[in-house]
């Protein structure tokens, strides 16, 4: 019987340690993201700050892009209507960033994303503030030669962050629906 004065203890403190939150099995990422200034599509200042106290899928692109860059919003705006059934998707923010200033100017962007109907914000600014910001994030982007309609070559993956801005997982372009929404309740 001596020993139960010292198992109880243990009991108590195993039984506790189940009352927290559990954090995501996501892996932070160190290497990809960082502070960044952007402009918003009601033309005003968007920081990585801005992005703290939610979780945000974001994805690079341009809205002249003739297949994958509509795809893909298609797809985020799915996720973002699962999460919304789920009643999760005021903690959620999809973003959108523009490599192309030149064309997607806020107006334009304020114009387009809302036919995707996920409360997407869009980014926009200098080239070379987009081209730090894409460096930041392992995006590549290559405008083509032609002076009007040009497209890009470019990489295509989907950052999901959590509440402090953290990249913490890439998916291809292809990305599960469900698998992205999973990852991002877990986050919530």
């Amino acid at each position: 019987m001596r020993k139960l004065p010292y198992i109880l203890p243990l009991l108590l403190v195993l039984l506790l340690a189940g009352c927290d939150k559990p954090e995501s099995d996501l892996p932070i990422n160190t290497r990809l993201g960082g502070e960044f200034t952007l402009t918003d599509q009601n033309g005003q200042p968007f920081t990585q700050s801005d992005l703290k106290g939610q979780v945000s899928i974001l994805f690079f692109g341009y809205t002249h892009c003739p297949d994958i860059c509509p795809a893909v919003l298609a797809r985020v705006a799915q996720v973002y209507r699962s999460l919304e059934e789920a009643g999760l998707a005021d903690q959620v923010q999809p973003v959108f960033i523009t490599f192309d200033p030149e064309r997607d100017t806020a107006k334009h962007l304020k114009e387009y994303l809302p036919w995707f109907k996920a409360g997407m914000v869009g980014l926009t600014g200098s080239l070379q503030d987009i081209r730090q910001v894409a460096e930041k994030y392992g995006v590549v982007f290559i405008k083509g030669k032609e002076e009007e309609n040009y497209l890009f070559t470019h990489s295509d993956y989907i950052y999901l962050l959590d509440d402090q801005a953290r990249v913490r997982k890439l998916y291809p372009a292809d990305f599960n629906i469900e698998e992205v929404a999973g990852d991002a309740e877990s986050l919530l």
